[in-house]
């Protein structure tokens, strides 16, 4: 059920067809999806996959849905050839496509209007190859909310703050146990399942989640009385649909891509209540200095990781190009580090 709050809370109805043609399903060719979801089909991450599985029935695909309760056996039969396209996290799906899965490289996209805007390019025709790699093509992007870092000690709001303190970390997160080492902080190994305890019981000073991941983890326990939780995205957590192109029709892709983009507010939705839910007293605002400090440090992170190719450099090129469109007032926007 742990997981299942990290992933299928975040994720609305699908709203009306625009589509590849409009197929009768005497015509349509059949594929298959491995879908990830801790209750099966029984959850709302199934759910939302049938929603899916009506939408590419008018691009003329009938899907043929799997339902997996374990996320590495779902990516493990994808990637043996078991289902044709998968329904994955953006953590999973960069190991098919780095360009789509850098989207969220740490402190890249501070906001949700830059996460639209830089989904809404990608999801541009044009932009079709920053979506494949190789086989493989990201048909589909959803967000899954910001990811917040939450402390038991509100004084540890700036950065520096953080040397020798301990953080829940989740092992597979290469960006999280990154910024750790370069913070100076010591990493307190976490699975999905294990960091609400481990931060709660006090084991680690700190720990990162979405907003609609605190009150069903009971990450309250973790923050109160003294703690909160800073407002400054780490990164933005997504969603994404990864398959074998060559399985589907030619401008099978961009018609997924361009309905997914179109579905951004109603998939945000319950992420934003989520965050409207918690008290305002938890709220850290980050002071102007301070959130230079988070960035520069972000930054430091996502060049080390894009120079260990785990980042993709195009994404990191993009996603810059957005935030200096939106300021172009910003220091970033004058030098070539990105």
């Amino acid at each position: 059920m742990k997981k299942l709050i990290l992933l299928a809370a975040i994720l609305s109805a699908f709203g009306s067809p625009v589509g590849l043609r409009n197929a009768d399903a005497a015509e349509a060719v059949d594929r298959t999806m491995c879908v990830f979801d801790p209750s099966g089909a029984h959850g709302d991450v199934y759910k939302s996959a049938q929603r899916y599985q009506a939408q590419a029935l008018t691009w003329g695909i009938r899907l043929d849905l799997k339902a997996y309760t374990d996320e590495v056996v779902a990516n493990s039969d994808f990637k043996a050839g078991k289902c044709h396209m998968a329904f994955l996290t953006s953590l999973r799906v960069r190991g098919y496509v780095p360009q789509s899965g850098s989207i969220e490289a740490i402190g890249a996209l501070p906001s949700y209007d830059l996460l639209h805007r830089t989904i809404e390019v990608l999801a541009n025709p044009k932009a079709r190859k920053l979506n494949v790699d190789g086989d493989y093509e990201t048909m589909a992007m959803f967000p899954g909310g910001a990811v917040y870092l939450l402390l038991r000690d509100k004084n540890l709001k700036d950065i520096k703050d953080l040397a020798g303190k301990k953080i829940a970390t989740l092992t597979y997160d290469q960006a999280a146990t990154t910024m750790v080492d370069i913070v100076g902080a010591s990493m307190v190994p976490a699975e999905i399942a294990t960091f609400a305890g481990i931060f709660n019981n006090g084991r680690a000073d700190a720990c990162y989640s979405p907003a609609i991941g605190i009150k069903p983890l009971e990450l309250m326990k973790g923050i109160s009385p003294n703690g909160g939780i800073v407002r400054f995205p780490i990164g933005q957590l997504t969603f994404q649909i990864v398959a074998r192109h060559k399985d589907f029709p030619e401008n099978f892709g961009n018609t997924s891509r361009s309905w997914a983009s179109s579905q951004f507010d109603s998939m945000l939705a319950l992420t934003k209540r989520a965050e409207q839910e918690i008290p305002a007293k938890f709220w850290l605002e980050v002071p102007k200095e301070l959130a230079k400090n988070y960035f520069e440090k972000f930054r430091e992170v996502r060049i080390k990781l894009r120079d260990k190719k785990v980042y993709h450099p195009a994404i990191l090129k993009l996603m810059k190009g957005v935030r200096c469109k939106a300021d172009s007032s910003a220091t970033e926007c004058s030098d070539n580090l990105e």
